[in-house]
């Protein structure tokens, strides 16, 4: 018998909630929700505690760590406790490095440019020339690494056109200065 995936579990737990919600008094729905949420908190607390414990493995642990990082099931529960290992910065970092030799291969380029709790602001441009891909198409290729390295952002906002105010409340990324690109000079 095949294990289910990550994203078929958490489909049957989005249902068995939904069930519960529906069928359930509200008394017994803040109870249920206290519930869980203190299973959760013990979670949490033995999850970090056994990561300090690892840790304290010296180099063993740190690459018990690394490997544990690299599994989308545990880093998943790393975010869900706030546990991961790195900051949203430097995950966001991390993607568009992954990301960059495509995008330089479209004659393109991407810099982060702010980052907030659960979003972040990219600004991506093109240069001149005859390049294959579409700005629609480097898009999706950022987000898809954003998102695959950072699955706690649930938005990601691109400051590649005319400059416009956007929504993204702004916490100014630790960023070298951004390099200039046709984009920065239309905007001038």
């Amino acid at each position: 018998m095949m294990e289910a995936s990550l994203p078929q579990r958490l489909q049957r737990l989005e249902k068995h909630i939904r069930e519960l919600e529906d069928g359930t008094d509200p008394a017994e729905r803040a109870r249920l929700a206290e519930a869980v949420q203190t299973v959760l908190e013990l979670h949490g607390a033995a999850l970090a505690r056994l990561l300090e414990l690892v840790a304290q493995a010296g180099t063993l642990g740190r690459q018990i760590l690394e490997g544990a990082e690299a599994d989308e099931l545990i880093r998943s529960l790393l975010l869900l406790h706030g546990l991961h290992a790195q900051d949203l910065e430097s995950r966001v970092g991390r993607a568009l490095a992954q990301v960059r030799p495509f995008l330089q291969s479209q004659g393109a380029d991407v810099a982060l440019t702010a980052l907030a709790d659960d979003a972040v602001r990219v600004r991506l441009w093109q240069g001149e020339g005859n390049y294959p891909a579409t700005m629609q198409t480097l898009r999706a290729a950022v987000e898809e690494a954003i998102c695959a390295t950072a699955p706690d952002v649930t938005r990601v906002e691109f400051d590649d056109g005319p400059f416009v105010r956007l929504s993204l409340p702004l916490v100014n990324a630790n960023v070298p200065h951004l390099p200039e690109g046709p984009a920065a000079h239309e905007r001038q």
